[in-house]
C-alpha cells in the first residue's frame, strides 16, 4: 500500500508506531509534537515516505529498507532537551568535541558514557560532557564493548552541528 494514500491520522499513527519501536513512545510524542506543521515527501515510484519536514526544515529521512528513520541535527536540537540523560546518547570527552561537531566519527576511546539500552545500529545523539548536542549518528559498537576498545569507531557520525549540511538548514 502506498503511504501517500493514507489519511493524515493514519500517517500520524504509522510514523508514531515506527518511532515508538525505534526509540520509545515519549520520543515519538516529542518528535511529532509539530505534526500539524510537518510536511512529508513521498517517493514518486513507490509512494513510500521518504522525508519529514517541520517548518520546511528536514527532520528525518525514512530508510524503507530498514523501516527506520535517520534523524537530522535539527530534529535532535528540537527533541534532545526533552529526553532524560543518558537516553539515546553517547557522551564524549570534551577534548574531542570540536572534531565530533565537525562531523568526524566517534572513536571508542573518547566515549565517556553511553546509554546501556542502546543496540548496535541504533540512532544516537552525540553529546559533550555538559550534555550539549554535537552530532547525530549510528552506533557501530554494542555499548558494553565500548569501554574495552582503544581503537576503532564507536559511532559513525552522519551530521555534526558544525557540518555544512547543518549550517544550510
Amino acid at each position: 500500500m502506498k503511504m501517500n494514500s493514507f489519511s493524515k491520522k493514519e500517517l500520524f499513527l504509522h510514523i508514531f508506531s515506527i518511532l515508538s519501536y525505534q526509540f520509545n513512545e515519549n520520543f515519538a510524542t516529542e518528535f511529532l509534537s509539530l505534526y500539524e506543521k510537518m510536511t512529508f515527501k513521498f517517493s514518486k515510484n513507490t509512494g513510500k515516505l521518504k522525508h519529514i519536514y517541520a517548518n520546511n526544515i528536514l527532520q528525518a529521512n525514512y530508510r524503507a529498507s530498514l523501516g527506520t528513520f535517520s534523524l537530522t541535527i535539527d530534529a535532535a536540537k528540537r527533541v534532545l532537551n526533552k529526553i532524560k540523560f543518558p537516553t539515546f546518547r553517547v557522551q564524549v570527552q570534551s577534548d574531542v568535541s570540536e572534531f565530533i561537531a565537525d562531523g568526524k566519527s566517534v572513536f571508542a576511546k573518547h566515549v565517556k558514557t553511553v546509554d546501556p539500552n542502546l543496540r548496535l545500529g541504533n540512532e544516537v545523539f552525540i553529546v559533550d560532557e555538559q550534555d550539549n548536542l554535537l552530532a547525530v549518528g549510528k552506533l557501530s559498537l554494542p555499548p558494553n564493548y565500548i569501554p574495552y576498545f582503544q581503537f576503532g569507531s564507536a559511532v559513525n557520525v552522519r551530521q555534526g552541528i558544525n557540518s555544512k549540511k547543518a549550517k544550510k538548514s
